[in-house]
C-alpha cells in the first residue's frame, strides 16, 4: 500500500523536525507532547542510565560514569533524529519506488537512497525520475543539510551555557570552599572585611540564576551536565546562596543587603519553575533542627556580625528556607547531584553519600 507507506514516512518526517525546531530553534520551554527527544532523553535514557550506573561493579565510579551520561545522551538522540527521519523518507520513496530507476526492490534499497539523499552524498547509482520523487529527494538533502547544521550550533550553545553556569559555581567554591554553605559564604566576606560587596555579589548571582531558568527551561538536557568540580554541584552552590540570602534577611542586623531579597524570590521561582516542568516530587521532609540553626547563629556571632534573638530569627528563617530547600532536594536526588549543607560536617556528608550509593534505586518522577 504505497499511500500507507508515505503518509506514514511523512509524519516520522514531521515529527522529527517539529522535535528538533523545538529543541534547538525554539528559546523557551515547549511541550513534551509528540516529541521524541524529550520523552527518550528523560523516561528511557536516564532511568536506563542509572540503573545500570548503580550495579555494585560500578559504584567505585558512579560519579565518573553519571558526567558522562549528558555528552552521551546528546549523542544518541542526535542519531536517533537522524535514524528516525532517514526511516521516514526511506519509507516515502518506498511508496514512490516505481518513480526511481533503478526501480526500488526491497525496503533496504529505499533506506540506503533516503540515507545518501540525507546526507547529501550524491552517488547517483540511484535516480528519481519523476517529479515527486525529485521533490522528495531534494527535500531530505535540505532537511539533512539544516539538521546538520543546526546539531552543531546547538552543541555549542549547550557547551557555552554549561560554562557560563559554571564560572560562578567555580568561584563561589574557590572563595568558601566544597560543599558550599551560605553560613561559611558570610563568614569570609566578614573575614576578608567585604561585607559590603554582597550587594553586588547578589547582583551577580541574580543574573546567573535568571539565565539558569531562562536557558534550562529551554534546553531540557543543560540539567543532566554535571559540574565539572567533583566535589560541587551548581545546585549545592544555589543552595549556599539562598541559606545566605535568607540569613541576611531574617537573623543580621547590622548588615542590610535588599539584593538579596531579589536574588532570593528569583531563584525560589527558578528551583520549582525546575521541579514543575519535570514533575518532580516536592521533598517535604525536616532538614534541619533549631540545634543546626543555633550552630549557625553562633558562628556569626563570633564573627562579628549582630545577629536577632535566635527564637524569633528560627521562625522567620524556617519560614524562608521552605520556599526552596525541597526543591532543591528533589532536583539534587533525582539527577543524583551533590547535595548543599547548612555547615559543612566531613563525617555528616561522607554518611550521606554511603547512604546514597547503598540505595542505588531510582526514584521515579511524580
Amino acid at each position: 500500500m504505497p499511500e500507507v507507506q508515505i503518509v506514514v514516512g511523512t509524519i516520522l518526517v514531521i515529527l522529527v523536525l517539529y522535535d528538533v525546531f523545538a529543541a534547538i530553534v525554539v528559546p523557551r520551554r515547549t511541550t513534551s507532547v509528540l516529541r521524541l527527544g524529550p520523552i527518550l532523553l528523560n523516561n528511557i535514557l536516564w532511568p536506563a542510565y542509572f540503573r545500570v550506573v548503580s550495579w555494585s561493579p560500578f559504584k567505585k565510579n558512579r560519579n565518573e560514569l553519571l558526567a558522562l551520561f549528558a555528552p552521551v545522551a546528546f549523542a544518541v538522540i542526535m542519531i536517533v533524529w537522524l535514524l528516525v527521519m532517514m526511516f521516514g523518507f526511506a519509507l516515502i520513496l518506498y511508496g514512490l519506488r516505481l518513480d526511481v530507476k533503478p526501480v526500488i526492490e526491497t525496503f533496504g534499497d529505499a533506506l540506503y537512497f533516503s540515507g545518501t539523499s540525507l546526507l547529501t552524498l550524491g552517488f547517483g547509482d540511484v535516480v528519481a525520475f519523476s517529479w515527486r520523487a525529485r521533490a522528495i529527494v531534494l527535500i531530505a538533502a535540505i532537511a539533512g543539510l539544516t539538521f546538520m547544521a543546526l546539531q552543531v550550533s546547538y552543541l555549542f550553545t549547550v557547551q557555552s551555557l554549561v560554562q557560563q553556569r559554571e564560572q560562578v559555581v567555580n568561584a563561589i567554591v574557590s572563595r568558601c570552599g566544597a560543599p558550599a554553605s551560605g553560613v561559611i559564604i558570610l563568614l569570609r566576606y566578614k573575614e576578608l572585611d567585604i561585607v559590603s560587596a554582597l550587594n553586588a555579589s547578589y547582583l551577580q548571582w541574580e543574573t546567573w540564576i535568571a539565565s539558569i531558568l531562562e536557558s534550562h527551561r529551554a534546553y531540557n538536557i543543560l540539567l543532566y551536565f554535571r559540574s565539572t568540580n567533583q566535589t560541587e554541584s551548581w545546585v549545592s552552590v544555589l543552595g549556599a546562596m539562598l541559606d545566605s540570602a535568607s540569613l541576611l534577611l531574617t537573623s543580621i542586623e547590622d548588615v542590610k543587603v535588599g539584593e538579596a531579597d531579589l536574588f532570593y524570590w528569583l531563584a525560589c521561582s527558578t528551583v520549582q519553575a525546575l521541579c514543575s516542568g519535570h514533575r518532580l516530587k516536592f521533598e517535604d521532609e525536616v532538614y534541619m533542627t533549631y540545634g543546626d540553626f543555633l550552630q549557625g547563629l553562633h558562628l556569626l556571632e563570633g564573627a562579628g556580625y549582630k545577629t536577632v534573638e535566635p527564637q524569633k530569627a528560627w521562625a522567620l528563617f524556617s519560614v524562608r528556607r521552605k520556599g526552596y530547600i525541597g526543591y532543591l532536594y528533589a532536583i539534587a536526588r533525582n539527577f543524583h547531584m551533590r547535595k548543599h549543607y547548612w555547615v559543612y560536617d566531613l563525617f555528616t556528608v561522607r554518611a550521606d553519600e554511603q547512604k546514597e550509593m547503598s540505595e542505588s534505586v531510582f526514584r521515579p518522577r511524580v
